[in-house]
């Protein structure tokens, strides 16, 4: 039976103000051009205000743009009259990861998650490829011409080598967090257990724990899961978003790039993947069709055919004083962030300085505020002083890992009930320590 872009306040409470820019003077150019790959979904005002900002440095520059138009696909509105006459997203990234392979990349080239939405295509993996030295040492560049600040550098959770004092390749600009919706009048109906509110201000935004989340959704499952009259636990394109974040993106690393271990055989994992499972036996396929998963969760409400959304609602439709957000935390206490966009510059990249002031101008408050963009430099100076966080040096979010991939056909098996905890965890074990090996 039966994504997320909210969970801003949730975001922002991490963040610390990112300072940039390129600069007023001309400089003399040693290259003439910048081309990049980047998945484009409505941000294109800001990438062009970036791009506008960077020519007022760099006047002769010319700039290609490979281009995915990701809009065409979003699932978040109506997908009715979108042209999907387009370049296929794994020719794309497919394409990305032979140029990165050849040194023909171009010099930025965006990664993402928005595989989560469609995963029937597969991404390129951007830990092997970072790893095979694919993506420049950005602190060369941040000590020529500025830093970006710490909160760009993914420390949170992330493989040192991804940003650490020695190497540093990726810069996330877009972000999302596991945040799920309910009301007071289903929690009060269905007796779902939450936790006290930790903000004065906001009574109605709570967080809870990852794990005592997914044991609290099993519970759920098993005490009304063959009740005709209660809803199903939430939506299946959000719990595909949940268990593809839960390992890595939620502080549950088990597989070390730099040593080679797995630990994917341990009693919190267990739990973990036990949870799922009970969890995956109520859901089924929504059955989207044309409707934007918007509209879908705002109908969806109407009925109380879910008890969780990933987006604020109420039984009609509206969101109320009466809505509940509940965002999800790691093993850490820290917010479960993910990467939905993040750049880098390919190691083969001719114009690397010119690269990173596009970068600088991308995460600059001037361009944020002249384009649209989902970039919340802005949204966190406007927030209270005291629920900025002085002691956050890092912003909490990962790249999501790329390992779910290769093992898709045991998680599969497990998840259909096919397999026993132990068998399953054996044989995950056994081939992810081949896997980030190989």
């Amino acid at each position: 039976m039966k994504k997320n872009r909210n969970g801003i306040a949730a975001i922002i409470l991490f963040i610390s103000v990112l300072l940039s820019g390129c600069g007023a003077d001309v400089v003399e150019q040693k290259n003439n051009s910048l081309s990049f790959y980047f998945i484009s979904n409505e941000n294109d005002l800001w990438y062009r205000a970036a791009e506008e900002n960077l020519l007022q440095t760099y006047p002769d520059i010319t700039i290609t743009r490979n281009w995915w138009p990701a809009t065409q696909y979003l699932m978040l509105s109506s997908r009715q009259y979108k042209d999907t006459d387009i370049t296929p997203l794994q020719e794309y990234y497919d394409r990305i990861t032979n140029d990165l392979r050849k040194g023909q990349a171009g010099d930025i080239v965006m990664g993402d998650a928005i595989y989560l939405e469609w995963p029937e295509a597969v991404p390129p993996d951007w830990y092997k490829l970072m790893q095979s030295g694919a993506f420049a040492d950005l602190n060369p560049l941040a000590e020529e011409n500025g830093q970006l600040d710490t909160t760009t550098y993914m420390k949170g959770n992330s493989a040192d080598a991804i940003a650490s004092d020695e190497r540093w390749t990726f810069v996330p600009i877009l972000d999302s967090s596991l945040v799920f919706f309910t009301n007071e009048e289903l929690v009060e109906q269905w007796a779902f257990p939450l936790p006290q509110a930790t903000q004065e201000d906001y009574p109605n935004a709570l967080s809870m724990n990852i794990i005592t989340f997914l044991e609290q959704c099993a519970d759920w499952v098993e005490k009304y899961g063959d009740d005709p009259d209660a809803p199903s636990i939430m939506p299946d394109f959000r719990f595909r978003v949940l268990k593809s974040l839960v390992f890595d993106v939620c502080g549950l690393t088990i597989a070390d790039y730099q040593t080679g271990k797995v630990d994917f055989d341990n009693p919190t994992v267990k739990r973990i993947v036990e949870a799922i499972r009970t969890i995956s036996s109520d859901i089924e396929e929504s059955g989207l069709g044309d409707q934007g998963i918007l509209e879908f969760e705002a109908n969806a409400s109407r009925e109380n055919r879910y008890f969780l959304y990933g987006e604020g609602i109420s039984t009609d439709g509206v969101r109320k004083d009466s809505m509940i957000s509940l965002s999800l935390t790691d093993m850490n206490n820290q917010y479960c962030d993910y990467a939905i966009r993040w750049v880098a510059i390919p190691a083969s990249s001719k114009n690397q300085e010119i690269a990173y002031a596009y970068i600088q101008a991308l995460l600059a408050e001037d361009v944020v505020n002249s384009g649209y963009s989902w970039n919340l430099v802005s949204e966190y100076k406007k927030y209270p002083e005291q629920y900025r966080d002085p002691h956050t040096e890092v912003f909490n979010i990962v790249v999501p890992s790329i390992w779910q991939y290769a093992l898709s056909d045991l998680f599969d098996n497990y998840y259909a009930g096919n397999m026993e905890t132990d068998q399953f965890m054996d044989q995950v074990q056994s081939r992810l320590q081949v896997y980030i090996t190989e």
